[in-house]
């Protein structure tokens, strides 16, 4: 094998997330996974320890392919601090999130389909997943709302919030095939990025005034 260590690790990290992706952890095979990226079996040992240090880093890989492809502007809009107006970071939040989860509706994608079998039936890759990529932003989006929320708002109903938002903005990830079904070619093609992330603003911003109404009567 005449490539370096580097990109015999990534070929196995690649053929990984294709062989998972296809087959899940249980009935995904080292010796496939080696096969494809024509490697040594061994070569799982040593970059990797076994079978589920490969699968977890495939996952952690998957997820970071993703943050990438939303380079440039990145899953956080540049220049976003607690400084600017909560409801300009809102939106921002959540036109980031509709556009990442829109563009991951393509189920051939073997990095989006290793994802959504892994939020399907979570294992120990999960906690890594939170821990690096999940957790920044749930902490981002309720520091965004702790500023348009009452002050008294209790923690609980606060993340009920952030779930709220979360999963409006990843139904159209996790329900896309299902919406082409039921909705016309037309009305599809109408379902922009820009429109979804509006009408959930909307949605969000006023179930926040309803709560700041019902605190305050």
């Amino acid at each position: 094998m005449s490539s370096s260590p580097p990109d015999a690790k990534q070929r196995l990290l690649e053929a990984a997330i294709q062989e998972f992706a296809l087959h899940g952890y249980d009935h995904g095979t080292v010796r496939r996974i080696c096969g494809k990226a024509d490697v040594n079996v061994n070569a799982v040992k040593y970059y990797f320890e076994d079978k589920k240090g490969l699968y977890i880093e495939a996952v952690k890989e998957a997820h970071r392919a993703r943050h990438r492809s939303m380079a440039p502007s990145g899953f956080i809009p540049p220049g976003d601090s607690p400084e600017i107006a909560p409801e300009i970071r809102l939106q921002g939040f959540i036109r980031q999130m509709v556009a990442m989860a829109m563009s991951a509706q393509d189920r051939i994608d073997h990095k989006h389909l290793l994802i959504f079998r892994e939020m399907a039936d979570p294992s120990e890759a999960t906690q890594d997943i939170v821990h690096e990529f999940i957790r920044p932003h749930f902490e981002r989006l309720n520091d965004i709302l702790k500023q348009l929320l009452p002050e008294e708002t209790p923690e609980g109903d606060r993340h009920m919030f952030a779930f709220s938002v979360v999963g409006q903005c990843m139904h159209y990830k996790m329900a896309g095939p299902i919406i082409n079904m039921l909705v016309s070619p037309q009305e599809l093609q109408a379902l922009t990025a820009d429109r979804v992330a509006e009408h959930i603003y909307q949605v969000i911003t006023a179930a926040i005034q309803q709560r700041k109404q019902a605190d305050s009567a």
